[in-house]
């Protein structure tokens, strides 16, 4: 299937991407707190604008300029919005329905013709939600993603997930199903250190590298290192080096 691809501006996850996320097409950054989805989420908008596509941040736990202030690389995105090639829609203040949220996303895509939407995050959308939608947020989600797709965007969507060890789970509330693609990242502990990984867990219809990679966070954003090939269990908690670095590493 050949559909063309929006790059992130971050090399080594194009690349496990195959060249990127394909148009229209919805994807979900899952990680725990600190991990850097925001900063994912900021570079993809960041990378679009540079090759002439307008972009909408919908933001439901910070107000603009707070999150303008806090984000990296905020100046610029402030640059952005006041040269109109990005939108800052905030609607956590607002008791809302689904199609009241869909109504203002649909109208900040036109008014700037975005083809890139990044929602920060979805524990805000189900906040801002009417109780009555909250009840069935899955639905809430699964409308919202699909109106916007329907407009051609391409959207990601950030999650916060707590580590677990004792199982793997790709997102909270059961909902890696209602996006095309996930992007997991996660904190390890190797040889005593706190590293952070990233893999590349789903691309619906789409070929994609299935490796954890290192990454780390530098001041113009996310780095991708080095896949990580002489470990297994890492997603468990119990991380050891294979069998094959073993022998490779005996005398």
């Amino acid at each position: 299937m050949h559909r063309e691809r929006r790059t992130t501006g971050i090399d080594g996850l194009d690349e496990m991407m195959a060249g990127g996320i394909p148009s229209g097409y919805s994807i979900l950054v899952v990680g725990p707190s600190g991990a850097g989805k925001t900063i994912l989420s900021t570079q993809f908008i960041r990378e679009g604008i540079a090759h002439g596509e307008r972009g909408v941040i919908a933001v439901f736990e910070k107000r603009p300029d707070e999150y303008l202030t806090t984000a990296p690389g905020g100046e610029r995105l402030s640059q952005l919005v006041a040269e109109g090639m990005l939108k800052m829609l905030y609607l956590r203040p607002l008791d809302l329905s689904v199609d009241e949220t869909m109504d203002e996303l649909a109208e900040a895509v036109r008014e700037v013709g975005a083809t890139r939407v990044v929602i920060d995050s979805l524990m805000g959308f189900e906040l801002a939600l009417a109780p009555s939608f909250r009840e069935d947020f899955r639905e809430s989600l699964y409308r919202m993603v699909g109106a916007l797709t329907g407009l051609g965007v391409t959207v990601m969507l950030t999650a916060e997930l707590v580590d677990s060890y004792t199982e793997l789970r790709l997102s909270p509330h059961e909902i890696s199903f209602l996006t095309d693609g996930i992007i997991l990242m996660r904190y390890a502990e190797l040889g005593g250190r706190l590293c952070k990984l990233l893999a590349v867990a789903k691309m619906r219809g789409f070929d994609h590298q299935k490796e954890l990679r290192f990454y780390d966070i530098g001041p113009n954003g996310i780095v991708m290192g080095e896949p990580l090939t002489d470990y297994e269990g890492i997603l468990t908690g119990n991380p050891r080096r294979t069998s094959r670095t073993e022998a490779s590493e005996a005398p």
